[in-house]
């Protein structure tokens, strides 16, 4: 029983440095509510006041997990543009049929927040990149 409750915390610890990460570089994105149903609303908020990088642009995706733990595909929920000054982005939703979209055996989904930020400093960069950050969300 120890020897699991090690486990445990170590993988609780990690999964929290590696959520830490990609707040420093990409912001932080959370739902509310965190249960999702067909047909349901939700709010997406977006925190880029931490982040390393600053977006141009959010995309707000949803990936689902199959039952043998493999990722789906996305659905593309929203794009936004972000201001130079913006900090905060809230987005209401509607949860989409994903059990129609990516299949019946979707136990899980994580929300995305996908920023387009220019490479190096300059927000003129003809170069893009792309960098993302999640929140997991329980499906009904």
């Amino acid at each position: 029983m120890m020897f699991s409750l090690k486990t445990l915390l170590v993988s609780v610890v990690a999964a929290a440095a590696v959520s830490a990460q990609e707040a420093i570089r990409f912001g932080s994105v959370n739902i509310e509510p965190s249960t999702l149903t067909n047909g349901s609303s939700f709010t997406v908020t977006y925190n880029s006041t931490l982040a390393r990088y600053k977006p141009l642009s959010v995309d707000f995706l949803i990936q689902g997990t199959r039952a043998n733990g493999d990722p789906t595909a996305y659905i593309s929920l929203s794009r936004h543009d972000y201001g130079a000054n913006q900090t905060i982005l809230q987005s209401n939703e509607t949860t989409p049929d994903i059990a129609g979209a990516l299949g019946d055996d979707i136990h899980g989904v994580y929300l995305w927040a996908f920023i387009t930020y220019p490479y190096g400093t300059s927000s003129g960069s003809s170069v893009k990149l792309i960098g993302g950050t999640s929140a997991v969300a329980a499906l009904e």
